[in-house]
């Protein structure tokens, strides 16, 4: 009979990789001068870095306390195995517009977010009770920092443009966030299996990272 801590802890270690492989990239965006130019962009990328780091912390020491090994290697195996999409998604030596480095990051974010609806279910049908709530508690970060980007970037856009000289009315992107917003809440209508418009949005057709 399998053991249902040590079947989970590949799986905590393997979102313990997701974020990590993000959080380098969004580090590297910390640095960037574009996203400078832009205040709200660059107020989302250090919290972002800060919560990430917080969430890799936490998975890498509670998947040490599994036993049967450390983190680092199944971390290691699972960067190189299940993370070619991030690593796609991220090039180290573009300098990309405010906007698409959010867009970037609110991609990669989707993927975590699945991620952990994933490690939570995993773990609630494993009945590790400990593992399940640090899931559903990163997840609801991840959710929170995804809409708070989604509602960042018609303004980001706006002012690229006219930063650009186009004759943009940068007022609108009031009206593009409630659009959009809008558009969500409306997708969200008669979900009832336990996900809101928060978590619909964070799972944007992306796919899990982990493999069975």
């Amino acid at each position: 009979m399998k053991d249902n801590r040590e079947s989970l802890r590949p799986y905590v270690a393997d979102m313990a990789a997701v974020e990590k492989h993000i959080l380098e990239a969004v580090e590297r965006q910390r640095e960037d001068d574009g996203i400078k130019e832009f205040p709200e962009a660059a107020q989302l990328v250090g919290r972002l870095e800060s919560i990430l780091r917080n969430h890799v912390q936490e998975l890498e020491s509670h998947a040490e306390s599994f036993g049967g090994g450390g983190a680092a290697s199944t971390v290691k195996e699972a960067v190189t195995g299940a993370l070619g999409f991030v690593a796609g998604l991220y090039d180290k030596v573009r300098k990309d517009k405010a906007s698409r480095a959010l867009r970037d990051d609110y991609t990669a974010l989707s993927l975590a977010s699945v991620s952990y609806t994933m490690l939570h279910t995993t773990a609630l049908g494993l009945s590790q009770g400990t593992t399940a709530d640090i899931a559903l508690n990163n997840l609801r970060e991840i959710n929170q920092i995804l809409i708070e980007i989604s509602q960042a970037i018609p303004r980001v856009v706006l002012k690229e443009l006219s930063f650009e000289g186009y004759p943009v009315e940068t007022g609108l992107a009031e009206r593009a966030v409630q659009n959009t917003q809008e558009a969500w809440s409306r997708s969200s209508l008669g979900q009832t299996v336990g996900v809101g418009a928060s978590s619909v949005q964070g799972n944007l057709g992306t796919g899990g990272s982990f493999t069975r």
